[in-house]
């Protein structure tokens, strides 16, 4: 038997709002259902996409992460850190750029840091590209790696870890593409040299032990960092910022 419905039930406000609400809750499950799909096929976008197509999507996961706060933790358990380095490892400093732009948004979030913090491959790879002969992407990284140090005192370990193992695969002392950023070797310019050096002091402040803080000086002293130091500290026109970064270096051997 057909249940009949009169007229009035239709028109009655009440159904009218139950017909809304259930519209509501359909469109909000279809929104979430879109949502994991694109958490879900981000990373695989990344690594199937090339040219153009891979520019566009690394220039808007800035915003999407910024958009989207739910998508960080979900991104960084799908192994998007490993895609950000795989990707970056095969692009030109212009997408490397955009992949540091959104890895700056991602650090922003607690679940996004201790991705990176659970992650050493992302910082090694952040120490790397301060090498790089881009001075924007150089810039990105030293401010994303004080990011890291500042975030906790057990981080800074975490950074030496990196430094020693980059450095030791190519064969050279630890903290030689500091060194090279501080010597200038592609054009430096006084922001760079005190990023760098801001670096090196918030790692050395929050060191648990003496003898870290000496191997890391230690390294920075062979690879003539006191010349470095005395270059600069002689020179009129040296910034009084860098002057001062320079002279913590110095106070916090003493």
């Amino acid at each position: 038997m057909k249940l009949k419905i009169s007229s009035n039930a239709v028109n009655d406000p009440r159904h009218r709002a139950a017909q809304t609400g259930s519209n509501q809750d359909r469109n909000r499950r279809q929104t979430r259902t879109s949502e994991y799909v694109e958490k879900q096929t981000l990373t695989e976008k990344l690594y199937n996409s090339q040219g153009p197509e891979l520019r566009r999507s690394l220039f808007s996961l800035k915003q999407l992460f910024q958009d989207d706060k739910d998508l960080v933790p979900e991104f960084v358990a799908s192994e998007g850190l490993t895609c950000f380095i795989k990707v970056g490892a095969e692009a030109d400093h212009n997408y490397q750029n955009y992949i540091l732009r959104a890895l700056s948004q991602i650090m922003l979030f607690v679940d996004g840091m201790n991705g990176v913090i659970n992650h050493s491959e992302t910082v090694q790879w952040l120490y790397t590209l301060t090498g790089s002969l881009s001075r924007l992407v150089v810039k990105t990284s030293l401010k994303l790696l004080i990011v890291f140090v500042e975030y906790a005192e057990s981080n800074s370990p975490l950074l030496i870890n990196a430094v020693n193992a980059v450095d030791g695969q190519r064969g050279v002392k630890p903290w030689s593409y500091l060194m090279e950023v501080l010597e200038e070797r592609n054009g430096s310019d006084t922001e760079l040299l005190m990023f760098a050096m801001t670096l090196i002091n918030k790692t050395l402040a929050v060191l648990p032990d003496q003898d870290s803080f000496y191997d890391v000086t230690d390294s920075l002293e062979q690879l003539g960092m006191e010349t470095i130091i005395h270059k600069h500290m002689n020179n009129k026109g040296t910034e009084p910022d860098l002057r001062a970064q320079f002279t913590s270096y110095e106070v916090s051997k003493t």
